[in-house]
């Protein structure tokens, strides 16, 4: 693999409680950028709690390194602030990066940073409107004011963390392995006749977390009338959340249950993806979702809400804006689609090119490496 960085050899640790323990955007993105981290030189830890889950298989690497809090039954987060000081005070860090405040961050790295200058960054994966009392922790722990660099993975994201902060914020975007997700014919045709689905018939795909601002519902209630046009169409839905009972419940009432299938939680999304024809994320509140770079690298036209970070990330050449709410407009946009192989690979084709020349995991490792290193 080709080098692309040019500072000295740095020794870098995030902290970061779920990353064994969940599978959302911000562990998605901590796996991905520590293994492009360790790719291009740089010796990462990452300060976690233990959990079920393994490191995957794609983010082995022999330059990162995992330090496990022991999982205790209650008061883990201030259990955990023992360890993180020890790690903190012995792991000769260049540089730290915290995602949150609140789960032992804040309390480990002032008392650390008492006796040695330790210095740290924070990434803000949401945005000050959405989470308000993370913000407050920041600020409880002296993160705004203290933090060598803020830094966000949407320039919205940034605007709300500079007002918020009085001082300036980078954007540093989240990346793509345009290696592991890309169209695979094979893979279309064997997750297809395991789920028992034609060669042609029109499959939609969303991946989230299942939450209300996530916006599948909508999608749910754009199905009868997409059906009304395309009786064979499905719709999987991948991934789990509370609010799974209330979608499960639509489903029923508007009787599309024959042709939307919940696939819950799933470690290894490529094969769904590349047995998909449009990919779908209709959701607010977001800060920047990485299904979105999976999506385009999967080479899927993509169909989103207008809220923020769409705007900024939505490019007309594979994706389209719709009003989420408006079941009409939905349907119309999917049936558009479905109707037109040709647009269908044309914006697949544009939408990976666009993710490949702008968002690789590489690219996205040798901006961290740049700012930081800028300081070295």
């Amino acid at each position: 693999m080709q080098s692309f960085y040019k500072y000295p050899i740095m020794k870098l640790a995030f902290i970061h409680p779920f990353q064994l323990r969940l599978q959302r955007g911000i562990e998605v993105y901590l796996w991905n950028l520590a293994l492009a981290l360790a790719q291009q030189g740089s010796r990462v830890d990452i300060l976690t709690w233990a959990g079920p889950l393994d490191v995957p298989d794609y983010a082995r690497n022999p330059a990162i390194k995992l330090h496990t809090v022991p999982y205790v039954r209650y008061f883990q987060a201030q259990f955990g602030v023992l360890y993180y000081v020890y790690w903190l005070l012995k792991g000769n860090y260049q540089h730290v990066f915290v995602n949150f405040a609140g789960y032992g961050e804040g309390l480990a790295l002032r008392l650390a940073r008492r006796m040695l200058p330790i210095p740290f960054s924070v990434v803000f994966h949401f945005p000050p409107s959405l989470v308000p009392h993370r913000y407050r922790e920041f600020d409880h722990w002296g993160f705004l004011r203290d933090a060598i660099y803020l830094i966000a993975v949407s320039q919205a994201t940034a605007e709300e963390v500079e007002k918020w902060a009085g001082r300036p914020c980078a954007v540093i975007r989240h990346g793509v392995d345009v290696e592991r997700f890309h169209p695979d014919a094979l893979l279309r045709v064997r997750i297809r006749k395991d789920l028992k689905i034609g060669p042609d018939e029109p499959v939609l795909i969303s991946i989230a977390a299942l939450e209300e601002r996530k916006g599948i519902q909508w999608v749910v209630q754009a199905m009868p009338k997409v059906l009304e046009e395309m009786p064979e169409t499905r719709y999987w839905i991948l991934g789990d959340g509370p609010y799974r009972c209330e979608l499960e419940k639509q489903v029923r009432n508007l009787n599309v249950q024959n042709n939307v299938l919940f696939l819950g939680f799933q470690r290894d999304i490529e094969p769904y993806l590349a047995a998909s024809d449009i990919a779908l994320l209709l959701s607010w509140g977001e800060a920047s979702p990485i299904s979105i770079l999976e999506f385009t690298a999967a080479g899927l036209p993509v169909l989103t809400s207008p809220h923020q970070p769409f705007p900024e990330l939505i490019q007309p050449e594979w994706g389209q804006m719709v009003t989420e709410q408006d079941a009409e407009q939905v349907s119309r946009a999917i049936i558009r689609l479905l109707s037109d192989a040709a647009v269908r690979i044309t914006r697949g084709a544009q939408g990976r090119a666009w993710a490949t020349e702008n968002h690789a995991w590489h690219q996205v490792a040798r901006q961290y490496q740049t700012l930081i290193g800028s300081r070295l």
